[in-house]
């Protein structure tokens, strides 16, 4: 027996309740199917997610492509190479890497073009 099967029925009733405004047709047994076929058996929901292209990811973050470059080359963000040109991002890497940072250190400033005289 698994976790879904102890869901009481008068629990299960009110969540269909409470969800048939947003899906009509839904019913107690249906619900029951969908919450069964996202978790495992073990009653732990699959860790499977789609990875992200490096476009993707350089949105997210608000920086270019050469930047996510950089970040997977020295391992910030971690990357499948499924061939030369197609690269996946692990999303929980962009979690992480929002959530830690970038040392200052490691944080490139682009060199300064020359500098501007202000006359007063």
């Amino acid at each position: 027996m698994t976790k879904i099967d102890t869901i009481p029925a008068s629990v299960m009733s009110i969540a269909v309740k409470l969800l048939q405004e947003y899906i009509p047709e839904l019913t107690a047994d249906g619900l029951r199917t969908a919450i069964s076929q996202h978790y495992n058996d073990d009653g732990q929901s699959p860790p499977i997610q789609k990875g992200l292209t490096r476009q993707e990811c350089a949105n997210i973050l608000g920086v270019s492509i050469t930047t996510i470059n950089r970040y997977i080359k020295n391992r910030k963000l971690e990357a499948v190479n499924i061939s030369p040109r197609l690269v996946r991002i692990n999303p929980n890497s962009i979690h992480e890497l929002l959530n830690r940072g970038i040392p200052q250190e490691e944080v490139l400033i682009p060199p300064c073009l020359g500098k501007r005289r202000v006359n007063r």
